[in-house]
């Protein structure tokens, strides 16, 4: 039997229960220092490790926090961007009704004058009619080209606002180095989940 007194000294048990008492030798000690040291390392690993697994549980529930307000926004952006379409649209359906409505004013006019003269069964009205509608067509073709723009414009100059990505990632890059690896993949895990666009 072994028993410890001082550091580097051992007691032993010889035959007849009496007591021996000797030096160990410098690789014994060594050898429990070494021990000690991995022990030690074993146990702050494991809290490392352990630290990162709830760090990865708690990015997770980050991420799927940032999704659903991710997925919030692209639905408003997605809505607002649509109904702004949609007001040009009704905007250039009201335009072209207004310029067709006084185009055609415009030639019952004509033809009512061309009547009151006397000239409404001449070759007069049917080129007077002619010059109307191409007229109308030139305005309703600068109404549709301008309410194009209009549209072009607004998908040109649409930038939605989306949740910023960058702390999860710049957090996520902070437990991966805080855990020395530990609890990498569970990291890895949740940042597959992470909506970039």
């Amino acid at each position: 039997m072994v028993g410890r007194g001082r550091p580097g000294v051992s007691v032993t048990r010889g035959p007849f229960g009496l007591s021996q008492v000797g030096y160990d030798s410098g690789a014994a000690m060594q050898q429990r220092l070494a021990q000690e040291q991995w022990d030690w390392q074993k146990k702050i690993y494991g809290q490392q490790a352990a630290a990162a697994r709830q760090g990865a549980t708690g990015l997770s529930g980050m991420i799927d926090q940032y999704n659903q307000a991710y997925g919030e926004a692209k639905a408003a952006n997605e809505q607002r961007y649509q109904q702004m379409l949609g007001i040009a649209d009704q905007t250039t359906g009201q335009r072209m009704a207004d310029i067709r409505g006084d185009y055609g004013q415009q030639s019952s006019d004509v033809m009512q004058r061309l009547a009151r003269l006397g000239l409404a069964n001449t070759t007069i009205a049917p080129t007077m009619q002619m010059g109307i509608n191409r007229e109308k067509h030139a305005s309703l073709n600068r109404a549709a080209d301008q309410m194009q723009q209009t549209k072009l414009g607004i998908m040109e100059r649409r930038t939605d606002e989306y949740p910023q990505s960058d702390i999860i990632l710049k957090l996520a890059g902070m437990l991966g180095q805080g855990g020395g690896g530990a609890g990498a993949g569970g990291i890895v895990n949740a940042l597959s989940n992470l909506r970039l666009g």
